[in-house]
């Protein structure tokens, strides 16, 4: 297996060094793991920066494809977090740096921050949500440097659920709407396992919304633990394989210099 969501001292929420991925990585069994840190241009916080240092990011990624090399595979990714108003930045950090794989995910809405609950200021949860989805919608449709879309309905992580239990049923026309944009673009979407880690009865995405993408074509699917820390790398992946798979999938997906490879599960 490959974990392709794996976060280390690069992001500003990680303190774990690249490097101490490699053994336990190898020791789990994976074939490859694929770095994923954070790239939030104009991150809605004054106290968070995540800006990545790509030169010595990418100096690290090579000396470690030297130095494993034959023992474990080593991809170069980025988490870049989409928002509406950076569309020019999208095209302009990209023109000149190489990636095997682009993770787009949605941290902010309405220039608000999700993690810490900004995005519901003035808002009741189910506007704050269909806000998120629309500006997920925006982006998928016009963002063109991404590989995969992330933790889909992670917004199930931050609203109120003693208040208002999240269900994507209730916002199944955004959703779908998504799903056929990504899908009509080339794109994929990932199967992160990070969900329950936060409280949540299933993974992102949940069943419900792997089987309508699976239902209107969608076929590329990455398998991604969202580690911060060596102690959830490849979380949960043998009941991740087995969702994929009671859901239509008979593949999973990694990516290797931008390009999809399928991997039959």
């Amino acid at each position: 297996m490959f974990d392709f969501h794996v976060h280390t001292n690069f992001s500003l929420d990680s303190s774990e060094e690249m490097e101490n991925y490699i053994a336990p990585a190898i020791q789990k069994g994976l074939k490859g793991i694929c770095f994923t840190d954070h790239l939030d241009i104009d991150y809605p916080s004054v106290d968070s920066v995540f800006i990545i240092d790509y030169i010595n990011y990418a100096k690290e990624i090579n000396r470690l494809k030297d130095k494993y090399k034959g023992k474990i595979e080593i991809f170069a990714g980025i988490e870049f977090g989409m928002q509406p108003h950076i569309l020019e930045a999208d095209t302009s950090f990209f023109s000149d740096k190489s990636f095997d794989y682009v993770l787009g995910s949605i941290h902010a809405t309405g220039k608000k921050e999700l993690y810490m609950g900004g995005f519901l200021e003035g808002l009741t949860e189910h506007q704050a949500i269909v806000n998120y989805f629309e500006e997920m919608l925006f982006c998928v449709k016009g963002f063109k440097n991404y590989n995969n879309l992330g933790h889909l309905d992670a917004i199930g992580r931050y609203v109120d659920r003693e208040r208002m239990p999240y269900s994507s049923v209730k916002y199944f026309e955004y959703i779908e709407e998504i799903l056929k944009a990504v899908i009509e673009a080339g794109k994929g979407i990932e199967l992160n396992t990070s969900g329950r880690r936060y409280g949540l009865p299933d993974f992102h995405p949940d069943q419900s919304i792997l089987k309508r993408y699976r239902e209107l074509g969608g076929e590329i699917v990455t398998l991604g633990s969202d580690s911060h820390n060596i102690s959830t790398l490849a979380y949960n992946f043998a009941e991740a394989l087995d969702v994929l798979s009671s859901c239509g999938f008979e593949y999973y997906t990694i990516y290797r210099n931008g390009k999809p490879e399928f991997i039959k599960i």
